[in-house]
């Protein structure tokens, strides 16, 4: 017996098969005809919901011993529990190759429920200035640490790569190299300072300076004791010359 729940194309919508979870609308909790099943019933439906979620088309095997085995419950609660949402149109029986189970095929353009969020929020077009390709790197680090590209952070964005002075191109290009997920002028400059080289110490003084060792010896010969007279006279002699 294949079992296939009911409006599934309309309930689930998927790319990929196969999810790891299934949507469930808060609508059930004020369906009637759902709330008046047995308490057993309407444990069950989310169980065999997981079920469908495993094909493309939301069929499974609805078999009494496979679903007691798949759900580790005993076959007399998966009879009990599961004839009632068969009564309420809830699951619909068929065979694989019938009518019932091609018009439970997926109708429906699908998608994941991620990618449903990232078209919400996400502006999906390539903007002026920047080469489709660099764009496409550039969401993929967006999408990455889950930051949409809203209106408001794209012109932040053009602003501030403005200020630094590049292109809008050479900005993205930047944010792509260093998987930036947006763009600060100020990170330039800080990048810049942090590996700047730091001046050499000056070793000789300036065109304007004087040498600070002749100031010195200047200084000493001023502050030195006058030559005593005697001395003087000796050094006089010795150079031939005539003291006045």
């Amino acid at each position: 017996m294949i079992l296939i729940p009911k409006n599934w194309a309309e309930f689930q919508h998927y790319k990929d098969r196969a999810p790891p979870w299934i949507k469930l609308h808060k609508k059930l909790l004020d369906d009637r005809v759902y709330q008046g099943l047995p308490l057993a019933s309407r444990a069950l439906a989310p169980m065999l919901w997981l079920l469908a979620s495993e094909s493309k088309d939301g069929s499974f095997d609805g078999t009494h011993e496979e679903l007691a085995f798949r759900l580790r419950t005993n076959l007399k609660d998966i009879i009990a529990g599961l004839q009632p949402l068969i009564d309420k149109g809830f699951f619909l029986v068929a065979q694989a190759d019938s009518a019932v189970l091609a018009d439970c095929q997926q109708v429906a353009v699908p998608e994941t429920e991620g990618e449903t969020e990232a078209k919400r929020e996400t502006k999906t077009e390539t903007p002026e200035g920047v080469s489709i390709s660099v764009w496409k790197d550039f969401m993929k680090i967006r999408v990455a640490k889950k930051a949409p590209m809203t209106d408001t952070a794209l012109a932040g964005l053009r602003r501030e790569i403005q200020k630094a002075g590049l292109t809008f191109q050479q900005g993205i290009e930047m944010c792509c190299e260093r998987s930036w997920q947006g763009f600060k002028a100020d990170w330039l400059t800080e990048h810049a300072n942090k590996f700047a080289k730091p001046a050499p110490n000056a070793t000789v003084p300036g065109k304007q300076e004087r040498d600070p060792e002749l100031i010195r010896r200047e200084q000493d010969s001023k502050n030195a004791a006058p030559i005593p007279e005697n001395i003087r006279e000796q050094i006089a002699k010795l150079k031939g010359t005539v003291i006045a």
